[in-house]
C-alpha cells in the first residue's frame, strides 16, 4: 500500500490459512525522494507526458517489488510460498462523478519482478458498477474488527479519512469524512520541508484561526451524504490559500488544519454512527498524538483507542486489508460494499497477473 501522502510503501505478510487472520510480519520502503516529487507534482496540476507518466508507473511498481523482496529476505522465504500479492497501486486521480478512478502500478511488471501472482485494480469494478471506487478498507474492518455485541467504529486516518460504522445486527457500512494527514503533511512539508507534523507538535504550537475553520468547513464534501469518497482534488493547498487570511501564522494554519481533520471526522461519527461506543483508529495519522487526543476529547462518550489493541498495529491494517481483498479475487469471492461505495451489489474486485 502506498498512500495519498506518497513517502512510501507498506508491505505485510498475511496468513489466511486460519479462522483468525494473521499478520506475520512487515517492512516500509520509502519512496526514492524523485520519484515521491513526481507523484506530489501530479497532484499539484503539473502536465506530464504520456512517456513520463508511463515511466512513472514502472519507477513505482519497481518501488513495490523492492518492498516484496526486503520482505522476502528479511525473514528468508521465497516468492514460492506467496500465494499472491495484492496491491492498490499510487494514486494519482479520482474522480468517481466522472466515472473514473487511476492508481499507478504495471501488474504485469510486478508479477515479473517478483514471480507472485499479482492483484492490482481493486477500485475499478466498484466504479465500473456504480460505486465510488473507495473506500474500501471499511469492507475489510467489518471481516476483522466487527463484534457481536459492541458498536465500533474504525476510524482510518490516511491522506484522507475514512470511518467504518460497524453496528451489530446491521451491514457494515463507510465512507470518507475529509481530509486526513494530506493538508497537514503539505503544510507542514511547504513551510519546515518534514514530510508530517510529529505527534502533532507543530500544529499544538499554534492556535486554530476560527474565522478560516468555519468557511473551511463550508466546503460542500461535508454536506454530501454518503456514499462518498474524495482525494487532494477537493483537498489542497490551493483551496488552501485562496481562503486563508493574509498574515497567517503558519503554525496558526497547521493548528486549524488539524481542527478541520478533527471536527470532520466528528461530525461525521456523530451524524453517521449514532449510539457508536467504541473507536479505533488506524492509519499513519493513528501516531498524531495531538490528532488522536483531540478526537477523543470530542468524542467524550466513545472510548476511544488504536487498533493495536484489536491485534493489528495502525499503521499496517491498510495493507493487511489489500491482502485479504487479493485473497478474495482469488477465490473467486465477491465482496459486498453496497453501503459503503454505493456499487450496485457484490463484485469481485480486482484483475489477477499470474505468475
Amino acid at each position: 500500500m502506498s498512500g495519498t501522502s506518497a513517502d512510501g510503501v507498506d508491505c505485510c505478510l498475511a496468513d489466511f490459512d486460519h479462522n483468525h487472520p494473521r499478520k506475520l510480519t512487515e517492512c516500509y520502503v520509502p519512496y526514492n525522494p524523485k520519484v515521491k516529487n513526481k507523484i506530489l507534482s501530479i497532484k499539484q496540476d503539473s502536465k506530464l507526458s504520456i512517456d513520463e507518466f508511463a515511466i512513472l508507473e514502472l519507477e513505482i511498481t519497481r518501488a513495490y517489488a523492492a518492498s516484496v523482496q526486503t520482505l522476502l529476505e528479511n525473514i528468508d522465504a521465497s516468492s514460492k510460498n506467496i500465494k499472491a500479492i495484492g496491491c492498490h497501486g499510487q494514486t494519482i486521480a479520482h474522480n468517481p462523478e466522472q466515472k473514473y478512478t487511476r492508481q499507478l502500478v504495471n501488474g504485469s511488471l510486478l508479477a515479473e519482478l517478483t514471480n507472485i501472482t499479482t492483484v492490482i485494480d481493486f477500485r475499478g469494478r466498484d466504479i465500473a458498477a456504480g460505486g465510488q471506487g473507495a473506500p474500501l478498507a471499511p469492507v475489510f474492518h467489518n471481516a476483522f474488527f466487527r463484534s457481536e455485541d459492541k458498536h465500533r467504529v474504525i476510524l482510518n486516518i490516511g491522506g484522507m479519512a475514512n470511518i467504518t460504522n460497524l453496528a451489530p445486527g446491521d451491514p457494515v457500512s463507510g465512507f470518507d469524512t475529509g481530509p486526513g494527514n494530506c493538508l497537514l503533511d503539505r503544510w507542514i512539508k511547504t513551510c519546515k520541508g518534514d514530510a508530517f507534523d510529529k505527534n502533532g507538535d507543530w500544529a499544538k504550537s499554534g492556535q486554530v484561526v476560527s474565522s478560516l475553520l468555519k468557511k473551511l468547513k463550508e466546503h460542500y464534501f461535508f454536506n454530501l451524504p454518503p456514499p462518498k469518497s474524495c482525494g487532494s482534488e477537493q483537498f489542497n493547498l490551493d483551496w488552501i490559500n485562496q481562503l486563508k487570511p493574509v498574515n497567517t501564522q503558519s503554525q496558526d494554519l497547521q493548528a486549524t488544519l488539524l481542527q478541520l481533520t478533527v471536527d470532520s471526522i466528528v461530525d461525521a461519527q456523530n451524524k453517521y454512527c449514532r449510539g457508536a461506543k467504541e473507536m479505533y483508529v488506524c492509519g499513519g495519522g493513528a501516531r498524531n498524538k495531538y490528532l488522536v487526543d483531540k478526537i477523543s476529547a470530542s468524542t467524550s462518550t466513545i472510548s476511544v483507542k488504536l487498533t493495536d489493541s484489536l491485534g493489528v498495529e495502525a499503521e499496517w491494517v491498510e495493507a493487511f486489508g489489500f491482502a485479504w481483498l487479493a485473497k478474495k479475487t482469488i477465490s473467486n469471492e465477491p465482496i459486498d460494499a453496497t453501503n459503503v461505495t454505493g456499487s450496485k451489489g457484490r463484485r469481485i474486485a480486482g484483475a489477477i497477473y499470474p505468475r
